[in-house]
């Protein structure tokens, strides 16, 4: 990708819990920590065991086949509808929890010292550090003493690459949430294709039809009810908020058009940050409208 410059972060606040402090100016506190370029699959939190998020995605599937959602081009329809299989909720929850299962694996494997000690965690925050939610944004790997290993040394592996790499995350690059170096979004970019065309990971062991993180989410929120406070229109607001582009070409995707790109070709930008920044993400991206 171009030699992008990052924005300056923003930042929101957030409720933290208070876990003691060590003196007057310094506090401890609880803090989710986001991996950022990466996206697993959804366990049973937030929206419920597949006996519960399947009626869901049936009830969107019927929305979408009687046309509850005019604005939808015909190949999105199609595309969710060829993947809101029988057992979608089930395959994607049981890939939520292999993911899961896959990440305790690999800490433990990378931070676990021989003599039973457990390694820090080295801490990389992103473009962006703390996101609408509260969570810090960042690469983590295991914290590494000086002086370093070599750039291309496996010890040097974020856990986001690695998740990315072993097919049980998929590449979700969100601007402004980057890794500082270009050439690090490169390295996760090019495992990122391996993973998706030799189907390793979450599509070997679920199909290679399994409804993506990001898509099973906004199904979710496709299948709540209408009411006074909630129109199809504020149902397709809360579940299309970000623009895609086409990483091989850095072409803008219509944000309805996404499924038209390869997953591991896929960059996000949200709607209201190129609706302020234009000038700016296109400058420093490359983006081609």
């Amino acid at each position: 990708m171009k030699n992008y410059k990052l924005p300056p972060p923003s930042f929101n606040v957030s409720p933290k819990k208070d876990i003691g402090g060590p003196d007057g100016d310094t506090i401890k506190i609880e803090q989710p920590l986001r991996l950022v370029s990466c996206d697993t699959p959804e366990k049973e939190k937030p929206y419920g065991t597949a006996a519960t998020t399947q009626p869901k995605l049936n009830k969107v599937k019927q929305r979408l086949q009687n046309g509850f959602f005019p604005l939808l081009p015909k190949g999105l329809v199609k595309y969710f509808t060829d993947r809101i299989t029988a057992d979608a909720a089930k395959r994607h929850i049981n890939a939520g929890k292999d993911a899961s299962d896959h990440f305790e694996k690999i800490k433990d494997q990378r931070l676990n010292k021989p003599d039973g000690k457990r390694r820090k965690v080295g801490v990389l925050p992103s473009g962006e550090v703390i996101d609408r939610n509260g969570r810090m944004l960042a690469y983590i790997l295991p914290y590494l003493e000086k002086p370093l290993p070599p750039k291309n040394d496996p010890a040097r592996k974020t856990f986001n690459l690695i998740m990315v790499e072993d097919g049980w995350a998929m590449f979700f690059p969100i601007w402004p949430s980057l890794p500082k170096d270009p050439n690090d979004f490169d390295v996760i970019y090019s495992a990122a294709k391996k993973a998706w065309t030799t189907k390793k990971g979450m599509w070997h062991k679920h199909g290679k039809n399994l409804l993506l993180p990001h898509e099973y989410r906004l199904l979710m929120k496709l299948s709540v009810e209408v009411t006074s406070k909630k129109t199809v229109n504020d149902m397709m607001s809360d579940a299309f908020q970000r623009l895609c582009v086409d990483l091989r070409s850095m072409k803008l995707i219509g944000k309805f058009d996404f499924y038209k790109v390869p997953p591991s070709h896929r960059f996000w930008i949200w709607e209201k940050d190129w609706n302020k920044n234009k000038a700016q993400i296109k400058n420093a991206l490359g983006v081609k409208e």
